[in-house]
């Protein structure tokens, strides 16, 4: 998709049958959220997997046990990130998401989103683990972000 200038690859694959989520919404939420962000590229490709997938990823990649909501795998080495570009795997766990977000207003595509924009936020060069500042600044974006995308009686 090009915008202005601009040039987003979006792509969604479901491992899970039958599939949770609508390819479709995912694609075009993360589309509208791409076009908020300031990045003139993007390649975002999103894997949306079960809670067995994402314990493996989790222990195999991060060393952690047990599953987890998402994990984001950047294109570029740490440091040689572009700011005008976003670019990588975001693999999520819809069950996991969508138990984390019960209660939530909203469809399963837009609670699972949230997660997916955390995932992107990282490939943007936020962090969470880094200190409070870092956790702040990377939750108010998301906030902003999720509402904007959504509209303002979100989450």
């Amino acid at each position: 998709m090009k915008t202005a200038g601009r040039h987003f690859e979006v792509s969604v694959r479901q491992d899970l049958r039958p599939r949770p989520l609508r390819g479709e919404r995912i694609r075009a939420l993360v589309r509208r959220a791409l076009s908020r962000l300031a990045a003139a590229e993007a390649d975002v490709r999103v894997l949306v997997v079960g809670d067995d997938d994402m314990e493996r990823w989790n222990r195999d990649f991060l060393n952690r046990a047990g599953t987890t909501n998402v994990i984001a795998f950047p294109d570029d080495a740490p440091g040689e990130a572009r700011p005008d570009r976003i670019a990588g795997d975001i693999l999520v766990s819809a069950p996991t998401c969508l138990a984390q977000t019960r209660g939530w207003a909203g469809t399963a595509d837009e609670r699972v989103f949230y997660f997916i924009l955390h995932g992107m936020l990282h490939l943007a060069g936020y962090d969470h683990e880094k200190g409070a500042a870092g956790a702040r600044r990377m939750r108010r974006a998301e906030s902003d972000l999720y509402r904007s995308v959504l509209g303002s009686g979100r989450t």
